[in-house]
């Protein structure tokens, strides 16, 4: 009996000993600080490989991360840092991953891959990870980039049933328009700095951001919420911290255009220049594809509408409304816009048709009409037209932005704006070192919010009480897309605890903090994003504050919404070439076999196999 229990004894030993080294190579799941669970064999240094990219800065950012958690964890786990070119690195990581071993531990994902990488099971889910930690606390992040690395492969949408975290912010990179001060000085436009809810303040004597009253200023009449405007002296102004409309927009755009092509005698200026279409249809509730949800067998769920060319309006909920709006069962608040598959009768249906109690309520003013995500879309497409080219029914360019084919990729746009051949470029925080580099000292320049839908009283309307001429009477919501970079585990690393720990740091307070103090990232974390060490108000540019704003609406592109891009490619290729360039209308464009084949490729992607 004793011999039993003792041979019973040394198999529980040795089972526990085997269940204790996999869990350890495996990461060890349950790792603690102490690191001993760090290290398959604990008399060695547990090894992993992190694979980045980036340009001169921000290498050099991380290598200096690196060495600083080597050093942390001396003794217990090194970090192996392997650049990769930025160009090919897509490829490159998907090789490694497709591996039958792990060659790479921690990686970056573009927030454009991760969800094909996750449908291949290449990654790690981090949902224990992140509950476990306290490095990653999800409340202190922003939801528009943590909450885009979530997702679930089946219904291919972020709150399905089986929807996971499969990575982690390196960082978050809204975009917002640079602009030059310089030239907006040779056209006569005088800048401040006041955001919309300090607008009271400041007509009653408080300073801006600045440190200017409106008196030191010598802004004639009350300032209102716009973005540009002429004063009742007749001296224009603009206010950075407003977004401008679509109209002041392009009525700035081509005034800074014609004053400094006269300055310079340089017909190679431009007033604006952006490559996307997203906040103007995001602004009015328009968007290119949208959730159909169906009891169809045939679909995980439901399926993917194309949309880009929706003709219906879309409908926001009256300001004054206080009490707000219900339709098809979910509520909304003023200042909300009803979705689109709440506004229609039935989404499925080829004809899609607002429902009558929509339409009732916006009769009765508890909502307002915006444009369609046609009406925007065709907005888009006449920013980037030249006055001669039709875009479609009597609509013509505005001829404030150069082609396409002239300015190239997005080291031609970044060149365009910091050389002086642009006066307005849409971008991300991540061109912030090389405009410091290329224009400080030679040009004055800042950031300033997105355009934004918006009308206004005029003399002619019935004007509310507590309103006069020239205040916002229906507007759209603030929008625009945002780049993020997910630091992602391989799942076939067999160190993933290590691995998890180095992710930990990166996306930590130490990460973050050490690539804002760099420029070229706004941190994940919301309030180092709102410290100076982000904001850094002695340099260009001063009005950071736009980008911490942004930070907490802007949403992706179009190249997340799904596991890859198959469905956006050809169509997009003409958008980009034919259409921007002006050899196409938007007529045209619909008709395009590339554009009519978009609707079946999407429907592939929830069917069931």
């Amino acid at each position: 009996m004793k011999k039993l229990r003792k041979l019973m004894s040394m198999a529980i030993a040795m089972l526990m000993a085997i269940c204790c080294f996999a869990a350890c190579d495996n990461g060890g799941e349950s790792g603690g600080d102490d690191g001993e669970d760090y290290r398959p064999d604990k008399s060695s240094l547990t090894t992993i490989t992190f694979w980045g990219y980036g340009d001169e800065n921000e290498i050099g950012v991380f290598q200096n991360l690196v060495k600083e958690f080597n050093a942390l964890y001396d003794g217990k786990i090194k970090v192996n840092y392997e650049t990769k070119g930025n160009d090919d690195y897509g490829t490159s990581a998907k090789q490694a991953l497709r591996a039958s071993k792990a060659k790479v531990d921690v990686l970056y994902v573009g927030d454009s891959d991760f969800k094909s990488y996750a449908a291949l099971d290449y990654l790690e889910p981090l949902d224990s990870y992140i509950a476990d930690s306290t490095e990653i606390v999800l409340d202190d992040m922003w939801a528009t980039s943590v909450n885009r690395f979530k997702y679930d492969v089946n219904t291919t949408t972020q709150d399905g049933p089986d929807a996971h975290y499969w990575g982690i912010p390196k960082d978050i990179g809204p975009t917002v328009v640079y602009y030059n001060e310089t030239y907006f000085n040779n056209a006569g436009v005088k800048v401040f700095s006041v955001a919309a809810s300090d607008l009271t303040a400041f007509n009653n004597g408080a300073k801006d951001s600045r440190g200017k009253t409106k008196a030191e200023y010598g802004i004639a009449g009350t300032v209102q919420e716009k973005g540009y405007f002429v004063d009742t002296n007749g001296q224009k102004w603009f206010n950075n911290q407003v977004p401008m409309s679509w109209d002041e927009c392009v009525e700035l755009s081509t005034l800074v255009q014609v004053a400094n092509r006269t300055k310079y005698n340089d017909p190679t200026i431009y007033g604006y220049y952006t490559e996307w279409w997203f906040n103007y249809g995001w602004s009015v509730g328009g968007d290119c594809i949208e959730y159909v949800p169906t009891t169809d067998s045939a679909y995980n769920g439901g399926y993917w509408d194309f949309t880009l060319m929706d003709a219906t309006p879309n409908f926001i909920v009256a300001d004054d409304n206080t009490e707000g709006f219900t339709v098809n069962g979910k509520h909304y608040n003023a200042g909300e816009i009803i979705a689109w598959g709440d506004k229609l009768v039935d989404p499925a249906a080829t004809t899609k048709t607002v429902r009558s109690e929509v339409t009732a309520a916006a009769a009765a003013g508890k909502l307002n009409k915006l444009p369609s995500q046609r009406d925007a879309f065709v907005e888009f497409v006449r920013v980037g037209q030249k006055s001669s080219v039709q875009v479609e029914n009597n609509l013509y360019g505005y001829d404030i932005c150069p082609a396409p084919t002239t300015v190239g990729g997005d080291a031609g746009k970044v060149s365009a704006f910091a050389d002086g051949k642009v006066a307005m470029l849409v971008d991300g925080r991540w061109s912030v070192v090389n405009f410091r580099k290329k224009m400080d000292g030679y040009y004055d320049w800042d950031v300033c919010p997105m355009p934004q839908y918006k009308e206004y009283y005029t003399a002619s309307d019935t004007i509310p009480a507590g309103k006069s001429v020239g205040d916002v009477k229906v507007h759209g919501v603030e929008a625009g897309h945002s780049g993020s970079v997910a630091l992602c585990i391989n799942k076939k690393s067999t160190k993933k605890t290590a691995a998890w720990k180095f992710a930990e740091f990166i996306g930590g307070a130490t990460g973050q903090t050490a690539q804002a103090k760099s420029g070229f990232a706004i941190p994940s974390q919301k309030a180092i994003a709102n410290s100076e060490v982000f904001l850094q108000t002695n340099q260009n540019p001063r009005n950071s504050i736009v980008f911490v704003r942004a930070a907490a609406y802007e949403t992706p592109g179009d190249w997340w919404y799904l596991r890859d891009k198959a469905w956006i490619d050809d169509w997009a290729g003409v958008l980009n070439g034919d259409v921007r360039n002006g050899k196409k209308t938007l007529t045209q464009f619909e008709q395009s076999a590339e554009y009519k084949t978009t609707w079946d490729k999407l429907k592939e992607y929830t069917k069931k196999q």
